[in-house]
């Protein structure tokens, strides 16, 4: 379930020209290679009985538990101490990519597919991205549509049983899912995000099977897609709703504690209990609230710190006239930052990046902004989201802090070096550590102010804003899934300490009670950076090379917090 959630694209069924290297351990190596052999098997099954959309039912969850469990135990009997550097980091890495399918079966949570933003029949969406180039093309991809009703129905199956067994989204999460569905239900197949493949004419294809396929995709668009989310319309309303838990929090879970604890450590890559998050939580808000009180001073308002964020949420000054006014901006942004990214990086990705709108299915309920990766080989670019759903709540003191996130030297920067790292095993390229990613994208804000950003005390504001928001998030993720809070204590909490609009604000703590820990990973992983950044300077004085040291950190790909340690600590003794 998670995996399909992830904030990011996984790239694993993307093929890649050049060749790649394998572990040079026995066990690391043949490990790699029963993965890729297990999902082509799978594949090819789920083709076989007739199912292109695959299998996602309790055989499947278990079947993979089982598979990736066995392989888990097999790699933490390997002597780590033994291994090279390199392998090292393969073998952690492997670990980490196997928690989730044993953590899915082991707590239930394939039975609760969905999230604030969407779920199973949002992603699913996603098929519409292929390119019809041959009529084997256009069949394998109205096949798909055709089981779209059968791949909803195994989704309802699961989710029936989780409401019953208590593992399901609250009701105040999936009542505002309704955008979600709507918009597929349309009455010509030519509105539908399902026809995105039909538009255009390939040039290999003959007038007469175009049209031939044309009229089977418009038949499959109405007949299978739009009765699929008929369907899901007609679940979500008249049985979930009905059976949705009132009360957020992992806690009330049949695990309880111990699936969020597990999540705990998943995210933030430590063992640290929550209740020691929360308490780092706590001091970065009060840290935070020093340097809040400084914009507000020199500003010159007049008057509380409540009385400043209310009148930021107001003034029509700080939100866009359009849409286009705001994708402007922040494309002008953007702009801005690359020019300056030699100061910080001396290797730079080929891949570029566009900036568009957050597609109009999941504007209302999805983020402020977000990166949407495209595969390196792919013929289109990765893409910088930005969110034009309900343009008063789009605040432009932020969006200088949004952009070095999502953006550069944030995620567009971070993830396509990665996959351009051809020294690593493809699993690398395609593996995404929250702790690392996040980490790195909160860790991007505050580059800002080493690049000329933040000259207005407003933006400064909005970047304390987007820090204040991650420490808030320790507070309150801990605070929902572990302590009790009700949602409206965590609306208070990230209203009052924060900037964020109240729209934001609501999605946000939705988002936070949808997906449990996930939230803790960006200040944990900013705060293990700036850490080490510290610890570099201070042992190499002059020597540091800030460009060096970041170039350093994305040398290896994606890491857990312990691995970026172990790098860091090899690179101030090799520079020493």
């Amino acid at each position: 379930m998670r995996k399909i959630f992830f904030a990011f694209l996984f790239f694993a069924h993307f093929s890649h020209a050049q060749t790649a290297p394998e572990p040079s351990h026995p066990v690391l190596k043949s490990a790699l290679s029963r993965i890729a052999a297990f999902n082509e098997q799978e594949r090819k099954l789920d083709l076989a009985a007739g199912f292109p959309l695959g299998l996602h039912g309790e055989a499947e969850a278990k079947k993979r538990h089982d598979f990736f469990l066995a392989l888990d135990k097999e790699i933490r009997l390997i002597d780590t101490r033994q291994l090279d550097f390199t392998d090292q980091i393969n073998a952690a890495l492997l670990l980490y990519s196997f928690e989730d399918d044993i953590s899915d079966f082991k707590y239930a949570s394939y039975l609760n597919p969905i999230l604030s933003e969407g779920g199973f029949h949002t992603n699913i969406t996603g098929i519409s991205s292929v390119r019809i180039n041959t009529v084997k093309d256009a069949d394998d991809y109205i096949a798909k549509l055709k089981d779209l009703p059968r791949y909803m129905e195994e989704h309802f199956q699961l989710m029936r049983k989780g409401l019953d067994l208590g593992i399901a989204q609250p009701y105040d999460v999936v009542k505002q899912f309704s955008n979600t569905y709507e918009v597929q239900i349309v009455a010509n197949p030519e509105g539908s995000s399902f026809w995105r493949p039909f538009a255009k004419k390939p040039t290999g294809i003959s007038d007469p099977e175009w049209q031939n396929i044309l009229q089977k995709g418009r038949q499959a668009i109405l007949s299978n897609a739009v009765v699929a989310y008929k369907n899901v319309k007609s679940f979500f309303e008249n049985e979930y709703l009905a059976k949705a838990p009132k009360k957020p929090g992992a806690q009330f879970f049949p695990s309880g504690l111990a699936f969020y604890q597990e999540r705990v450590k998943h995210f933030t890559t430590t063992d640290l209990g929550h209740d020691s998050i929360y308490n780092i939580g706590l001091k970065e808000v009060a840290r935070i609230k020093l340097a809040m009180e400084e914009v507000k001073s020199q500003v010159g308002f007049q008057g509380d710190m409540k009385a400043f964020i209310q009148s930021l949420r107001t003034d029509p000054k700080f939100y866009p006239t359009s849409g286009e006014a705001l994708l402007k901006e922040a494309s002008f942004i953007a702009k801005k930052i690359d020019g300056k990214l030699p100061t910080l990086f001396g290797r730079l990705p080929r891949q570029p990046y566009g900036v568009e709108p957050v597609p109009t299915e999941i504007a209302p309920t999805y983020t402020a902004g977000r990166y949407s990766p495209a595969p390196i080989k792919s013929t289109r670019s990765g893409n910088y989201w930005v969110n034009l759903y309900n343009l008063p709540s789009r605040s432009l003191y932020t969006l200088e802090a949004l952009t070095l996130h999502e953006a550069v030297p944030g995620h567009h920067l971070q993830m396509s070096l990665t996959q351009e790292l051809e020294n690593l095993p493809i699993f690398r390229r395609n593996l995404y550590v929250n702790a690392f990613g996040e980490g790195w994208g909160l860790y991007a804000e505050s580059l800002g102010y080493e690049i000329g950003l933040y000259k207005d005390p407003y933006s400064r504001f909005g970047q304390l804003t987007y820090d204040m928001w991650r420490a808030c998030r320790l507070v309150i993720d801990v605070g929902l899934h572990a302590k009790g809070w009700s949602r409206d204590q965590a609306v208070a909490y990230l209203a009052d300490n924060t900037a964020l609009s109240l729209h934001e604000v609501n999605t946000e703590i939705n988002r936070y009670i949808a997906w449990p820990g996930q939230a803790l990973a960006y200040k944990m992983g900013e705060l293990k950076i700036k850490e080490l950044r510290q610890r570099a300077t201070s042992a190499l004085g002059e020597k540091f090379d800030v460009r060096a040291f970041h170039d350093l950190l994305l040398s290896e790909g994606t890491l857990t917090l312990r691995l970026m340690e172990k790098l860091v600590d090899r690179y101030i003794e090799t520079t020493k």
